[in-house]
């Protein structure tokens, strides 16, 4: 995203990371699983490193990070106790980052049209929106399901643009990974990688992820300073 760029109409946010700070939640239902399989819990400083590509995959390296490898057919009996406990605890550790609601608001003042796009499984990501952010007129919320395709795939965001009627170069994606960073490059969008979510800078630089912001506020100003 620079000043040259062409000027946003839309607004596609990643969610974990991004306009929400899920990790503990997160944390405590992959806790659930290795509890069960009698193994020692993760921190969430740990858990950041696991998540972006789905909760399977974020399962598969907590237990393989704690030697567990061997798990084969189990595998769908964990993801199952997984989802039942994240279901019922799906956000009580979570918090909105700061900024974020001030975003949103001059956002939907300014007429964008904002959509949220997520590699969690698409009933956790609705339940989650609508109680997080029950007033924002968000034009789509979607999550990993069958019908959409994960993350990086452009698939989902290139339907937002078009469900938002905008061209994808007036898109902005943000996001707080290498995998939203990749998204936006396929789709065609503008894009903005903060560094608050669950990568660090130096692991979003060595992926190659530019432009990268320190606060939703250095995004604010960027973003409103040509409207």
């Amino acid at each position: 995203m620079k000043s040259s760029s062409p000027d946003i109409q839309a607004i596609l946010f990643d969610l974990d990371g991004t306009l929400i700070d899920t990790i503990g939640d997160i944390a405590y239902a992959v806790n659930t699983v290795l509890s069960e399989v009698k193994v020692e819990p993760i921190s969430e400083h740990a858990c950041k490193q696991f998540v972006g590509s789905g909760l399977r995959r974020t399962l598969i390296r907590a237990l393989e990070a704690r030697g567990v490898e061997s798990y084969g057919e189990s595998l769908d009996d964990f993801m199952e106790l997984l989802m039942e406990t994240y279901r019922a605890h799906p956000h009580d550790r979570t918090l909105v980052y700061p900024g974020v609601e001030r975003f949103i608001e001059k956002a939907v003042a300014g007429g964008m049209k904002l959509g949220v796009l997520s590699n969690k499984e698409d009933q956790l990501v609705q339940q989650i929106v609508t109680a997080l952010f029950p007033d924002v007129p968000f034009l789509s919320v979607h999550g990993a399901s069958e019908a959409n395709r994960l993350k990086p795939s452009p698939e989902m965001a290139i339907g937002f643009a078009q469900d938002a009627q905008v061209e994808r170069e007036h898109v902005l994606l943000i996001g707080d990974s290498e995998v939203d960073y990749l998204t936006a490059q396929a789709a065609g969008m503008q894009v903005a990688i903060g560094t608050w979510g669950f990568r660090s800078r130096s692991e979003l630089e060595r992926h190659g992820c530019n432009p990268l912001y320190h606060t939703m506020e250095e995004i604010e100003r960027e973003v409103f300073s040509w409207r």
